[in-house]
């Protein structure tokens, strides 16, 4: 008689568990949050997310992709803005930002805002209006 043998498998990233770079944009302390990168090129996939938290009174000051960003509101609340429309979204809330369409988030409430933005591009530059620190660049591109 054979035995099949699995193939062991890594397991799929744990938001909880993701290692977050803290970031900041220009001189304004309020352009202030947190990023991971569990899917990307980087990782072999042909799509990119993003993790993002933000804490309260902080927000992600406006940008632009170079592709469709697509948000799901996991946890908080607050204002989305994409080009000239902005709502209120809370967890559970989807929200798009069309390729180059600039768009931002601020927390309105009082939890972390935690967010997972799903990009369906892998070369994508990304465009604010100031330095972004650590970066050091206001425009950079995903890595492949």
């Amino acid at each position: 008689m054979t035995t099949a043998t699995t193939t062991e498998r890594p397991a799929a990233p744990m938001l909880d568990e993701l290692e977050l770079a803290e970031f900041s944009v220009g001189d304004d302390p309020t352009a202030e949050a947190r990023l991971a990168m569990p899917l990307s090129a980087a990782t072999g996939s042909s799509n990119t997310v993003v993790y993002l938290e933000v804490d309260p009174g902080k927000r992600i000051p406006p940008h632009t992709h170079t592709a469709d960003e697509v948000f799901v509101v996991l946890q908080g609340r607050g204002i989305v803005t994409a080009g000239d429309e902005q709502w209120e979204a809370s967890a559970g809330a989807l929200a798009v930002a069309p390729a180059f369409a600039r768009h931002s988030w601020e927390n309105t409430g009082p939890e972390t805002l935690k967010l997972v933005g799903f990009l369906g591009a892998n070369v994508l530059i990304h465009e604010f209006e100031e330095p972004v620190a650590p970066f050091g660049a206001a425009r950079f591109v995903t890595p492949l």
